[in-house]
């Protein structure tokens, strides 16, 4: 996905970038935390690439077709500049924001199935096996996602390239997006200095995590009820009751009137609804403390 991108923007601006690449530099750990594979300058490039690819092709297109439309040169111009300019910005937005909302859904995923991997974690410890066979089998089951791939890169950096595991495990506290995956991390370290029980620490933190995470579960089934209760109330029961209602003025006003209230009420059936609803949506998949 990026790599042809990143070739293309390397190649098209060369090194006239590369001073303006430190004023991005708040976006260096968002990209560590969203695992996206691209240094701070690949990604200023093809974020930079996109955004006036956006424009120079944006920009000719909407001039010919406002052009046609309306028939004047100034207004399609006009027009088509304030829509590109509008749109290379949104783009640029997103592409600034990419990072973080990456690193947010990693956040997510780690923190719903820490708990579990936490108690096969020390499951496997109490079998007396080596603390890097822990990351080892964890690393190997994707029902744990990004958990998963957290301990693949513990695993990586001391079998691959030769990192002894209080290294490794520091490595990936410092860069995981998970709060409660670096407390984990930074604690098995102490535990592993100080040669203490590897299986009783993980179950102590398995519990809490679990505590946790039904604690986060509870909140979010009363904030789903009343979230349905406003859906029902004011978008469904309103949406019926005003149509219900401008069907009845549609019958004692006149044709203008009785269109005027037809397309309204063809709004709010087939856009305004389905819009809202996934808009309900999407916000109780952000609420859910699972993905």
């Amino acid at each position: 996905m990026w790599e042809p991108f990143k070739k293309i923007s390397f190649k098209f601006f060369g090194r006239w970038l590369e001073p303006y690449v430190s004023y991005f530099d708040n976006l260096k750990p968002d990209l560590q935390r969203a695992n996206i594979p691209l240094s701070l300058m690949e990604y200023v490039y093809i974020m930079t690439f996109v955004t006036l690819l956006v424009f120079v092709i944006e920009f000719p297109t909407l001039s010919i077709i406002t052009a046609l439309i309306f028939k004047s040169a100034l207004i399609a111009f006009l027009l088509a500049f304030t829509t590109s300019a509008f749109m290379t910005i949104c783009v640029f937005f997103m592409f600034y924001t990419y990072p973080a909302m990456e690193a947010g859904k990693r956040k997510k995923d780690i923190d719903s199935s820490l708990p579990f991997a936490t108690t096969y974690m020390a499951t496997v410890a109490a079998s007396g096996a080596p603390p890097i066979t822990m990351f080892r089998v964890l690393s190997t089951f994707d029902e744990y996602g990004e958990a998963s791939r957290e301990a693949k890169k513990i695993y990586r950096d001391v079998e691959v390239f030769g990192m002894d595991l209080v290294g490794a495990m520091h490595k990936t506290a410092n860069r995981t997006p998970s709060a409660e995956l670096k407390e984990l991390l930074w604690g098995l370290e102490t535990v592993i200095l100080t040669g203490s029980n590897i299986s009783n620490y993980l179950h102590e933190k398995s519990a809490a995590f679990m505590q946790e995470y039904r604690r986060k579960l509870k909140e979010f089934s009363q904030t789903l009820s009343l979230i349905i209760e406003i859906y029902l109330t004011v978008i469904l029961v309103g949406s019926i009751f005003f149509i219900i209602m401008s069907a009845l003025m549609s019958m004692f006003g006149g044709v203008e009137m009785s269109l005027m209230l037809s397309f309204i009420q063809f709004l709010i059936i087939f856009i305004v609804l389905p819009a809202v609803s996934i808009g309900f949506i999407i916000l109780l998949k952000t609420l859910s403390p699972s993905m």
